[in-house]
């Protein structure tokens, strides 16, 4: 179990979530975000609808290919003045998995076309590459492993920094190995990972150049966790991360020096109870310094958890608390504190219909610099919800028809938005 709460820090996380193409918190089985607390929920494929793959000698291959259209009634997350279009995707994606009996390893590598209708500068092209594997040692004692590319475009909803006309095109390159061993009740692990963000320039409206250089950043962590179940089913845990982050250019646009270091402490349960509730909570303490003196620290406790209730076979209900702290280049403040709260029910209404509806909330506080003026970002509220229906039509076909909305309130004048979305998606997979 140690493994499954291992990774990146939560920017690589959710960069990685990015690679699985959620649709308005649908997303389809093949790419489903798994949450990890033992019981798969019932937006996956169902057994009569499972796509047989491909066999090339110890490995099985998943080709695929998403067809989608998207409608959005806020192109550039505008307060005022909005106005809408249509985004067609073609999103090609194929995974290998090993069938070895010891060992494994697996690869995939996905993309995402983004062709708009009428605004055709913002058209995307996103690619994602993922490598990931363990090496069993002895019983109980493994090794694992991951490689991760990732050629991005930031959404313009995203306040953290200045956005261009042209979609704002990053690189993320991330690694990581990770020992874990069980010695009876008491299990430990240990993992280290790296990871390189890379952003280009972009143009504003004007046609001045948006630098994003002093975006650019190695970030460098080290976790280590220890459990001792205590009961069959469950288990207490205690984990410390430690962290680096070093920006290419010592001083920013702002002319601060955003390098530092941090940590955070979890300590918490892991359970499951009559095979129906899965989860964990746990509270941690975060902390983030600057090599600046002039940025204040950024730190705080949170409480977090993670829950997965299926109360029957059709249906499956999970909910998350999650915090962090985040990077920015915003001039007013050295970093902010991210808390999010999700929660998702999924429900198999027949054996090739599924329902999907969730709703979400993150708050985005900001550590201001002292004498930071009255209209400085101090918070954003971001809410999103949306429903959707997937229906398999046979093991290698499906369609995927989902709604969402979401909305930001942020102190900043002029700088709410809300967006409608309508998601239609062809789904081929081998």
């Amino acid at each position: 179990m140690v493994g499954k709460l291992m990774g990146y820090s939560a920017l690589g996380r959710f960069l990685l979530s990015m690679a699985f193409f959620a649709v308005s918190g649908v997303v389809h089985a093949q790419y489903y975000d798994d949450p990890g607390l033992g019981q798969k929920p019932v937006a996956t494929h169902p057994q009569d609808y499972k796509p047989l793959g491909i066999r090339a000698g110890s490995f099985m291959l998943h080709p695929g290919v998403q067809l989608a259209a998207e409608y959005t009634d806020n192109v550039f997350y505008t307060e005022n003045n909005t106005v809408s279009d249509t985004i067609f995707h073609i999103r090609p994606y194929i995974s290998a998995q090993s069938t070895w009996s010891r060992h494994s390893l697996n690869v995939s590598a996905a993309a995402d076309f983004g062709l708009y209708a009428d605004y055709d500068f913002r058209d995307y092209e996103d690619y994602f590459l993922s490598i990931d594997g363990r090496v069993d040692v002895k019983n109980r004692s493994y090794f694992s492993y991951g490689l991760d590319y990732m050629h991005l475009h930031e959404s313009l909803g995203n306040r953290d920094a200045e956005q261009g006309i042209e979609p704002t095109v990053y690189d993320f390159y991330g690694g990581n190995i990770g020992y874990d061993h069980t010695f009876n009740r008491l299990s430990v692990g240990a993992m280290y990972t790296m990871a390189w963000l890379d952003y280009d320039n972009s143009v504003s409206a004007t046609g001045e150049i948006i630098d994003n250089q002093d975006r650019n950043r190695r970030e460098d962590s080290l976790l280590l966790r220890a459990g001792y179940q205590f009961k069959t089913d469950m288990q207490a845990f205690v984990s410390y991360t430690g962290y680096n982050i070093d920006y290419d250019q010592e001083i920013d646009a702002g002319g601060y020096e955003r390098s530092g270091n941090g940590y955070t402490v979890n300590g918490g349960l892991q359970f499951n109870i009559t095979g129906k509730l899965n989860g964990d909570v746990y509270a941690s303490y975060h902390d983030r310094s600057y090599d600046d003196p002039t940025l204040p620290n950024v730190d705080g406790w949170a409480a977090g958890a993670g829950l997965q209730w299926n109360p029957t076979g059709l249906t499956s209900v999970y909910g998350r608390i999650d915090s962090g702290i985040e990077e920015t280049t915003d001039q007013y403040s050295s970093g902010y504190f991210r808390t999010l709260y999700s929660l998702r029910v999924d429900h198999e209404l027949t054996r090739f219909l599924q329902l999907s509806a969730f709703v979400s909330y993150f708050n985005n506080d900001y550590t201001q610099i002292p004498g930071a003026p009255p209209e400085a970002r101090e918070y954003d509220n971001v809410w999103r919800n949306g429903i959707g229906v997937n229906w398999f039509i046979n093991r290698w076909m499906y369609l995927n028809a989902s709604y969402g909305w979401e909305q930001l309130k942020t102190n900043v004048p002029d700088d709410n938005y809300t967006v409608n979305r309508v998601w239609l998606i062809l789904g081929f997979e081998r």
